[in-house]
């Protein structure tokens, strides 16, 4: 990453960086380089936590009258990789990401990459400035998801889970099948069953999408809405 684009990047963001090194970290995909100190596997890992302890933090001082469970609900929807997906591409930087050519050709997979972008910045942002600088970026780039918290869409592993548990007490029964297809674009199958169905199967661009998937299925049967 050059200079320029790393001013570039600390004006998108509004934070000039004290160590340079982190911010182009945080652009590094693990296909371009496998040393944990290079790429932003672990500023991922340290920015997904600090990510959910300022949105819950937030919840809990915003909706006092929420129960756990609504809480937990909320929180899921705000920093699942979805969201930090959606919220990193607005801020149009994934150009300087990184990554391998297969990845870069990876468009099913691009979310996720996004999404690990989005939390690697924030890990970023915490080791060089610390928590309350980090506070102020997320509450910041997130301010639109955090106005629509009031109707939160409950995803479909959820609702099958607290319908299997109020039911039968149990949780539902995932099975991994297979991975097919090249590591750019890859194809997961997996089946998902609970007390007095069959298993439903179905197919995602990871494990936890085509669990969604699968589940959305069994729910469906299920007529539930």
């Amino acid at each position: 990453m050059k200079i320029n684009d790393i001013n570039h990047l600390e004006k998108i963001l509004g934070i000039k960086f004290s160590n340079k090194i982190l911010l182009k970290q945080a652009f590094t995909h693990k296909s371009k380089s496998i040393n944990i100190n290079l790429n932003n596997e672990r500023l991922e890992f340290l920015g997904d936590r600090v990510l959910g302890l300022v949105i819950a933090s937030y919840l809990n001082d915003t909706y006092p009258k929420d129960s756990e469970g609504t809480l937990d609900k909320k929180l899921a929807a705000l920093v699942k990789k979805e969201t930090c997906s959606k919220v990193i591409s607005h801020l149009e930087i994934d150009k300087f990401l990184n990554l391998s050519k297969a990845q870069k050709q990876n468009n099913v997979g691009k979310r996720k990459i996004l999404g690990d972008l989005c939390e690697s910045i924030i890990g970023a942002i915490f080791m060089d400035k610390g928590f309350d600088v980090a506070k102020k970026f997320i509450l910041k780039i997130w301010s639109e998801n955090l106005k629509k918290t009031e109707n939160v869409i409950i995803d479909p592993k959820t609702k099958l889970q607290e319908y299997s548990l109020k039911l039968f007490k149990k949780l539902p029964e995932y099975k991994f099948i297979s991975n097919t297809g090249p590591s750019h674009r890859p194809k997961f199958k997996v089946s998902v069953s609970i007390e007095k169905t069959k298993s439903f199967i179905d197919y995602g661009s990871s494990k936890k999408n085509a669990q969604t998937n699968a589940a959305k299925k069994l729910l469906d049967h299920l007529k539930v809405t």
